[in-house]
């Protein structure tokens, strides 16, 4: 009798289990474009910048960042490579771990490194998003910007901090890089025990 009763209530308690995981399943990683695209973001073309043909870019100022001296094999290396972002300044990307990503602006003309204020890295370990903005010419998977636009986009968790995950839009302003817009995705790891 007990196995009689028993039964139907497990099966009850399977489906209903199932149906609540189903119901939360778009709450789960990874973030994918969908979950980034929102219809009052910014556009590049918001922001447009006139392309300047520098030949020659000016040597990395060493002494305009605090990073730009532990860094100045890749940001040399970047900026070697001419401008890519905003007429005249060159995003330079570079590996700190698994799905990282830290990032300055170099600028063309005065060799001066500029840096976020507001973050240091990307992780991208819970993203899946590299359809996002697909015209933009971004050489790393987590930023997003074009040579003829003042307009940066940065993909991930900034710093790591998953309260911190989503599209992080700045523009270049009077050489630093300003903050305007940010869609931020509350997700979390379905797969994993106590969730």
């Amino acid at each position: 009798m007990k196995q009689t009763i028993l039964l139907p209530l497990v099966v009850v308690l399977f489906i209903y289990t199932a149906r609540a995981g189903d119901k939360n399943k778009s709450d789960c990683y990874p973030i994918t474009s969908a979950d980034l695209v929102k219809s009052a973001a910014p556009k590049f073309s918001q922001y447009p910048s006139k392309p300047e043909n520098i030949i020659h870019p000016a040597r990395v100022n060493l002494k305009s960042n605090p990073i730009a001296r532990t860094f100045r094999t890749v940001l040399r290396q970047g900026a070697s490579e001419g401008p890519n972002f905003a007429g005249h300044y060159t995003v330079v990307g570079w590996g700190c771990g698994s799905s990282c990503c830290a990032i300055a602006v170099v600028d063309a003309k005065t060799g001066n490194v500029i840096t976020p204020d507001s973050f240091s890295i990307t992780s991208g370990v819970e993203l899946d998003a590299d359809d996002f903005e697909p015209n933009a010419g971004a050489g790393y998977w987590g930023l997003r910007y074009r040579l003829d636009s003042r307009l940066l986009i940065v993909l991930g968790s900034l710093d790591g901090d998953d309260n911190r995950a989503g599209a992080f839009y700045f523009i270049m302003e009077k050489g630093r890089l300003k903050p305007i817009f940010e869609v931020k995705v509350k997700k979390h790891y379905c797969d994993e025990p106590g969730d």
